[in-house]
């Protein structure tokens, strides 16, 4: 484990099982189907569906998964800079599997939905819980709006495989933030 790998990254036998199931996609999720997937990963039906609604959710996993390492920390003990780096990081190490997974998949609005629903959830608890900062309608149209742009961007980065290097990637989206929810959650 490299000394930036937060502890519980891959220790856990439901995170070995997740990923050895998404490093069995080979194309577009639209593309394969769950008895592909199951043949390639060497598992049953059953199996994929003790860790996955459907083959969909494997394209969040993965997000959500290292979205409490680092993200999730922007604001309480770290800055959005070294969050994002950090996120980044993480991300990267399944790149391969983003390139494959994303060429046509998120059609969906309910599909597109998942990682800004975790975002401003974790968003508002900084905020309110570590920030004691009182939410007016402006900072929450900021939040509303961030998590949902945010998500675009690293979709569309690993979509049309344009993703910067983690430092130059998180400048950039520390950069695009809107300034009202940046400035409410800067380190001093």
């Amino acid at each position: 484990m490299d000394s930036w790998e937060p502890k519980g990254l891959f220790d856990d036998e439901d995170v070995q099982m997740k990923l050895r199931i998404m490093h069995a996609v080979d194309r577009s999720l639209d593309q394969i189907k769950v008895t592909d997937l199951c043949e390639r990963a060497g598992i049953s039906r059953q199996m994929f569906y003790r860790h996955f609604d459907s083959k969909y959710s494997l394209h969040w996993w993965w997000p959500t998964h290292v979205h409490k390492f680092y993200l999730v920390e922007i604001g309480r003990t770290i800055d959005w800079e070294t969050g994002y780096f950090h996120h980044l990081t993480l991300l990267s190490l399944e790149s391969d599997f983003f390139k494959v997974a994303t060429q046509y998949t998120l059609n969906c609005s309910s599909e597109r939905s998942i990682m800004p629903h975790y975002r401003k959830c974790a968003l508002l608890e900084t905020l309110q819980d570590y920030r004691h900062i009182e939410i007016s309608d402006e900072l929450m149209f900021c939040l509303d709006r961030w998590v949902k742009t945010e998500t675009e961007i690293l979709t569309e980065w690993y979509r049309m495989g344009t993703m910067p290097l983690p430092q130059e990637a998180a400048e950039k989206l520390a950069l695009a933030a809107p300034r009202m929810l940046y400035d409410a959650l800067l380190m001093d």
